[in-house]
C-alpha cells in the first residue's frame, strides 16, 4: 500500500492535488507556510483517524474534503473524508472505493458510504491484516487489543516534533494508551506471533469459558440429583392433594416412589401438567405419614448442622489460644537461647580438675552467690538445667506448630459438613412446604391452586431433566473434551517461544540500524544498535553500559536515530512481507541542520558539517528504497534543496517535486 495522490476540495469544486511515485524517495519542498506539514495529517485522516488535525488557516478555512489514493497489490483505493462540521474536531464519516484504474473524482461525485471503523478494517484486509488478539498479562484490567490499520499507521508517519524527540520514537506515542497499544501490536506487525495464534488464542478464552459454565452446570446437577427423590415426592403428594392424580393412580405409584422409581413418577408428573381435576383433593394418612417423617428429618438435620457449627466454634477457639500458649512459649525460648553461650560446667580440665571447665579458669560453684561467694539457700540452675529447659521447650512450639495444619484440615472438613447439611435441610424444607402446601388445599382445591402447582411440576421437571444419570454423563464426557481442547491449545500457545520470536526480529533490525548509525556518523553507533520495545526507544550498548536515545547528546543524534529506527523496520517489514503499509512518511527531518531563516529559504545549509549530515540522510533513504524498489515508498517534507543531481532529477523515479499544498 503507496500513496499515489492527495487531493483537497474546496467547496466551490476546485481542487489541489499533490502527487507522488510509488517504489520512490518522494521529497516535496517549498518554503515555509505552504501547507508541507499538513500533507501527514491529511495521510493520517484519510487512513482513518476521526480527528483531523491540520493547522487553522487557509487549509482548514477553505477545504471541505480531503482525500487519498492509494496504490494496492491488486488495483487502486480511493479513500475520501468530509472536513469535520464547524465546531467540531472530528467525524466518523469516510468514501471508500476500490478499483483497478481509479482517480480523485469531482466535487460532486464524493459521498460519505463507510464509518472509520469499517475503513480501517477493510484497507487493513487488503493489505493483509489478519485476526489477531493480544492478550493482556495475567491480573491485567485492559481488555485484549486487535491490531488493525490505525496502529500500523503508527509506524509509517513521524510529525514534525516527532522526529527529533529524545523521548517518543514513535508517532503519537505520548498520547494515553498509545505507548500500549504499540507494544503489544508491534510483535504482530513484526510476525513474532504466529499467523493462527489470535485464532488460538480466542479458542482458549471460550474453551475456559465453556469449561467454566459446564463445571458450574455439572456441580448444580449432582446437587440435584442428591436430593431429587425427597424434591419427587413432596411434588408428587402436592399434585395429588390439588387432585392432579387420581387417587387410583397414585396408590399405583406409591410403591415406585418407594423403590426409587423415578421414571414413572416422573411421567405421572409430566401427565399431571395438563390434566383436569380427577377427584377431590384428599390428603390421606399416607401424605401425613410422610410429612410427619419429613419433619423429623429436617428436625434431625438441623441438630446436627449446630453441632458442626458448635464443633467449629470450638476448633476456632482452640486454635486461637493455641496461638498464643505458643507465642509465650516462642518469647521464653528467645529469653533462654544466650544459655547456649555459656560454657558447660563439671567437666574435667587439663590437670584433672573437677572445677575447672576449659583447662584455664575454675567453674563458678553452683551453691555459692557469684557476686559475695555466700552460699545460697536454694542453688541458681545450671547452665546445663536451662539448656535442657530451654530444649523442653522447643519441643512443646514444634508439636504446637505442627499441630496447625491437622485443624485447618479439621476446619475445612467442618466447613464442607456445614455446607452440605444446610443443601440437604433446604430440600427437607422444600419437600415439608409442599406437603403443608398440599394440606391446605386438599379440603377445597380451585382452579387458580391448581394452575399454581402446574407451573410448580413444570418447573420442577426441567429441574429433573437435569439430574438424569445420561444427562450427567455426557456433561462429564465434555468436560473431559473441553479439558483436553485447553491442554492442548496452551501446548501451542508457547509464551517462551513467542519472546524467543521476537527477540531474533529485534535482533536482526539492531543489525541494520548499527550499519545506518555508522553511515550517519551518529554518536555511539560504533556500539550495538538495538530497539527496546519495553521502553519504546533506541539503545545503543556501550562499554559503560546500555544508553538510551534521551541520553545521547544533540538534535542531529536524535534525528539521526528516528531515522535508523524507522528505516531498519520497514525494510525488515518489506524483506518479510508484513501487513504494514509500505510507506515512511518525514517532515523536517533536517531541521537540526537549519539554524537560520537563509538556510530555510535556499534550501541548503551553509555549514559544512551540516551539508554533510543532510547529504548523508538523504542519500540513506534513497539507497534504502532502491534496494527494496519497488515495494517501498520514501515522502519527505522538507527545507531541503540539495543541488546533486539525482535530488533535483525531476524526471527520474527516485523523486518527485511538489509545492504548495492548498487551493488557493
Amino acid at each position: 500500500m503507496q500513496l499515489l495522490a492527495i487531493t483537497i476540495y474546496n467547496a466551490d469544486g476546485r481542487t489541489r492535488t499533490v502527487d507522488f511515485v510509488p517504489g520512490a524517495l518522494n521529497i516535496v519542498t517549498g518554503e515555509s507556510q505552504t501547507g508541507k506539514s499538513a500533507l501527514l495529517t491529511i495521510v493520517e485522516y484519510c487512513l482513518g483517524r476521526s480527528q483531523v488535525l491540520v493547522p487553522v488557516g487557509p487549509i482548514s478555512d477553505t477545504v471541505v474534503w480531503y482525500s487519498a489514493l492509494w496504490q494496492l497489490d491488486d488495483g487502486r483505493a480511493f479513500v475520501a473524508r468530509p472536513a469535520p462540521a464547524k465546531g467540531k474536531a472530528s467525524t466518523t464519516l469516510a468514501m471508500l472505493e476500490f478499483g483497478a484504474d481509479l482517480t480523485p473524482p469531482p466535487l460532486e461525485e464524493l459521498r460519505a458510504n463507510i464509518d472509520t471503523r469499517a475503513l480501517r478494517e477493510q484497507l487493513g484486509r487488503h493489505i493483509g491484516i489478519e485476526e489477531n488478539v493480544t492478550e493482556p498479562g495475567p491480573g491485567s484490567l485492559r481488555q485484549p487489543l486487535e491490531a488493525n490499520l490505525s496502529h500500523a499507521a503508527l509506524l509509517c508517519l513521524q510529525g514534525q516534533n516527532e522526529v527529533a524527540s529524545s523521548t517518543t520514537l514513535f508517532h503519537r506515542q505520548g498520547e494515553q494508551g498509545i505507548d500500549q497499544a504499540l507494544r503489544d501490536t508491534i510483535p504482530y506487525f513484526l510476525g513474532a506471533v504466529d499467523r493462527d495464534d489470535a485464532l488460538k488464542r480466542a479458542q482458549l478464552r471460550d474453551a475456559k469459558r465453556t469449561l467454566t459454565r459446564l463445571s458450574n452446570e455439572l456441580e448444580r446437577a449432582e446437587a440435584a440429583a442428591a436430593t431429587i427423590d425427597v424434591e419427587l415426592q413432596g411434588m408428587f403428594t402436592e399434585a395429588r392433594a390439588v387432585g392432579l392424580i387420581s387417587d387410583a393412580v397414585a396408590g399405583a405409584a406409591a410403591d415406585n416412589i418407594a423403590t426409587a422409581d423415578r421414571g414413572e413418577v416422573i411421567r405421572l408428573l409430566h401427565a399431571a401438567r395438563t390434566a383436569q381435576q380427577t377427584s377431590q383433593p384428599l390428603l390421606d394418612t399416607v401424605a401425613q405419614d410422610e410429612r410427619i417423617a419429613l419433619v423429623a428429618e429436617r428436625d434431625e438435620l438441623r441438630a446436627r448442622l449446630r453441632r458442626v457449627l458448635d464443633d467449629r466454634a470450638l476448633l476456632l477457639s482452640e486454635s486461637q489460644a493455641a496461638g498464643g500458649f505458643a507465642g509465650a512459649l516462642e518469647q521464653q525460648v528467645e529469653r533462654l537461647a544466650a544459655v547456649e553461650l555459656l560454657a558447660a560446667t563439671g567437666t574435667a580440665g587439663v590437670d584433672g580438675d573437677a572445677h575447672r571447665n576449659d583447662g584455664l579458669r575454675p567453674a563458678l560453684e553452683d551453691e555459692a552467690c557469684p557476686a559475695c561467694g555466700q552460699e545460697l539457700a536454694e542453688p541458681d540452675p545450671t547452665a546445663e538445667a536451662l539448656r535442657t529447659g530451654l530444649e523442653a521447650l522447643r519441643t512443646e512450639v514444634g508439636a504446637l506448630t505442627g499441630a496447625r495444619p491437622t485443624r485447618r484440615r479439621a476446619l475445612a472438613e467442618l466447613d464442607q459438613e456445614a455446607e452440605r447439611l444446610r443443601g440437604e435441610l433446604r430440600v427437607r424444607q422444600s419437600a415439608v412446604s409442599s406437603l403443608e402446601r398440599a394440606a391446605d388445599v386438599a379440603d377445597g382445591a380451585d382452579a387458580s391452586q391448581r394452575d399454581f402447582t402446574r407451573g410448580r411440576i413444570d418447573a420442577f421437571l426441567s429441574r429433573a431433566a437435569l439430574t438424569d444419570d445420561v444427562h450427567l454423563d455426557v456433561l462429564r464426557q465434555r468436560i473431559q473434551q473441553v479439558g483436553e481442547t485447553i491442554a492442548a491449545l496452551e501446548e501451542d500457545l508457547d509464551g517462551d517461544n513467542d519472546r524467543e520470536q521476537l527477540t531474533s526480529r529485534l535482533f536482526t533490525i539492531g543489525r541494520d540500524m548499527s550499519a545506518y548509525a555508522t553511515l550517519l556518523n551518529l554518536e555511539h553507533s560504533g556500539d550495538s544498535v538495538r530497539l527496546d520495545l519495553a521502553r519504546l526507544t533506541v539503545v545503543t550498548d556501550t562499554p559503560t553500559g546500555p544508553t538510551p536515545l534521551f541520553r545521547i547528546g544533540s538534535a542531529a543524534n536524535w534525528i539521526g536515530y528516528h531515522l535508523t529506527a524507522h528505516l531498519a523496520l520497514h525494510r525488515f517489514f518489506t524483506l518479510q512481507n508484513r501487513p504494514v503499509p509500505r510507506l515512511l512518511m518525514l517532515d523536517q527531518p533536517t531541521q537540526a541542520h537549519y539554524p537560520s531563516d537563509a538556510d530555510n529559504e535556499s534550501g541548503e545549509p551553509g555549514n559544512d558539517a551540516d551539508r554533510v549530515a543532510v547529504r548523508a540522510m538523504f542519500e540513506l533513504m534513497r539507497d534504502v528504497v532502491e534496494e527494496l524498489a519497488p515495494r517501498f515508498q520514501i515522502i519527505v517534507c522538507d527545507h531541503a534543496d540539495l543541488p546533486e543531481q539525482w535530488f533535483q532529477g525531476r524526471g527520474t523515479a527516485q523523486v518527485a517535486r511538489g509545492r504548495q499544498a492548498h487551493p488557493q
